[in-house]
């Protein structure tokens, strides 16, 4: 951890320097002195291993590492340390998508199906008129975070890109905000056919290594040669935090695989915050960052936004981010959520002010809770009790997310498990085949072979539960039986509506 008071007489000497020759550089504002305080106390409060942040005023940046990379192991988190970003990948696709309009490649509100006439929604209207503006801002009608288990489950890029014309919209287009990683799975791969090379290598080559982010990855491979890499965690229902691996999957890579440091996302800032500029060199021009700035559908919060964001904060998706209002000033933020990981990162553009929290835990409001104070401080007096508001949010998603299910069914099922067995099945998510697992059903599904138990709630209703590790509570599942005293149907919230092989879908 670096010296606040070091760093702080290093600013005011060089401040002196270069007034004595006509100069004046910039200087970061004064970091609030009790900011490693809060911060080691807040990881204690939300049992967080470990977590780094970085700062950034205008060109100025600090960054700052905080506990351990692991439970396991007591090496210690720096700047340098890698973490998943999780959903703070999204902003970088839309950067991407920002470069190739710079470049005269595409126009934001350009029709997709132009570009890549194999782009395929379900809504014939919104097919024939998505724009990678609708992709970015999540518009296109498509319902919030459905169709996320083709990841899950093994599929590949291009077979989920296939597949997603067979996610029901939710509403009609342009109607509502609905959080879509396929829809930025999409963005991504239109990205990669504009700049004639992956996605992954396009983000390396346009972003990274002109913002000089060297410690940055794609894919979550990249832990295994990184080095000074924090281990994923869950929290355990009695206390304490235990490793879990890192979310091996890329398929949905332009939405949340990307991974970095909190030295790195601090260029990553000073970039958005100077107009698209660093060091001299212009890598975005100021009109694209201004239109990723600039709200394009109008959103509600839901329990996954924090405080300050509420009902009056005018809460709104630009493409690639959150955009509201505190105090005065408007805010972009983008969060992000990984088995195992945490991160935020919030700009000010009117104050030039930036921070980036990483966490190496899920199910925690610690990144939140560091912005909001650091907001308090360094943006506007907040006039509330922030911390007291989040602290609540973060009991509510403690309780919700480890509930422990039923120990007993309350009633016996209707049929004998036997009679369950079959694949059910439909066109989004494939077959997934169910099989008697002694007292309980177990069910498979994907090209990766996913498997989870079904619990006996009672008579044709049983708790699905994923494998470990993933952040999803277990579900109440139920079986339709037909006349003939067969199940034909499958009712899920995971999979949706499956029916049983030989049945109509």
């Amino acid at each position: 951890m670096h010296s606040l008071r070091a760093r702080q007489s290093v600013f005011k000497i060089a401040a002196l320097i270069a007034l004595l020759h006509g100069y004046a550089p910039p200087v970061l504002a004064e970091i609030p002195q009790g900011l490693d305080a809060f911060v080691n106390d807040s990881m204690k409060k939300y049992n967080v291993p470990g977590a780094a942040l970085a700062i950034v005023d205008g060109d100025v940046i600090d960054a700052r590492g905080y506990g351990v990379l692991s439970v396991d192991k007591p090496a210690k988190v720096d700047v340098n340390t890698l973490f998943m970003l999780a959903s703070n990948s999204k902003p970088f696709t839309a950067a991407l998508i920002a470069i190739m309009v710079d470049r005269g490649k595409i126009d934001w509100n350009d029709r997709v199906i132009d570009y890549m006439p194999e782009f395929v929604i379900k809504d014939e209207y919104a097919t024939r008129n998505t724009t990678p503006k609708d992709l970015l801002a999540h518009r296109t009608g498509l319902p919030a975070f459905t169709g996320d288990n083709l990841e899950a489950l093994g599929f590949t890029r291009e077979e989920s890109f296939r597949r997603f014309k067979y996610i029901e919209p939710s509403c009609s287009f342009r109607e509502k905000a609905n959080y879509s990683n396929p829809g930025f799975v999409c963005a991504g791969m239109l990205a990669a056919r504009l700049g004639g090379d992956t996605y992954e290598n396009l983000i390396k080559k346009e972003i990274f290594a002109p913002l000089g982010m060297t410690r940055s990855g794609v894919t979550s491979k990249d832990r295994d040669t990184a080095g000074n890499v924090a281990d994923a965690h869950m929290p355990l229902p009695d206390g304490g935090s235990k490793v879990i691996g890192w979310d091996g999957s890329d398929t949905f890579g332009p939405a949340g695989c990307l991974n970095s440091t909190a030295k790195d996302m601090a260029q990553w800032m000073r970039m958005q915050l100077n107009e698209g500029k660093i060091d001299g060199r212009q890598i975005i021009s100021a009109e694209s960052i201004k239109e990723m700035h600039t709200p394009a559908m109008v959103d509600e919060p839901s329990f996954a936004e924090m405080a300050p964001i509420d009902e009056h904060s005018g809460l709104s998706f630009s493409p690639g981010w959150a955009v509201y209002h505190y105090k005065g000033h408007e805010i972009i933020e983008k969060g992000g959520a990984r088995a195992g990981m945490r991160s935020v990162v919030v700009l000010c553009p009117d104050k030039k002010f930036g921070v980036a929290v990483m966490a190496n835990q899920n199910l925690t409001v610690l990144p939140e809770a560091i912005r909001a104070y650091l907001l308090d401080k360094m943006v506007a007096p907040a006039g509330r009790d922030l911390q007291a508001e989040i602290s609540a949010a973060n009991q509510m998603v403690i309780r919700t997310f480890t509930q422990k299910p039923l120990a007993k069914p309350t009633s016996p099922t209707s049929l004998p498990l036997s009679s369950y067995t079959d694949e059910y099945e439909n066109k989004l998510y494939g077959a997934i085949k169910i099989s008697v697992d002694g007292e309980q059903l177990r069910w498979q599904a994907g090209p990766a072979k996913v498997s989870g138990s079904l619990s006996p709630v009672g008579y044709n209703t049983f708790l699905l539960a994923w494998p470990p590790g993933r952040i999803s509570l277990p579900e109440e599942v139920t079986f339709t039986v037909g006349p003939d005293g067969r199940p034909t149907q499958l009712a899920t919230e995971s999979f949706g509506l499956l029916t049983a092989r030989g049945k109509e879908n």
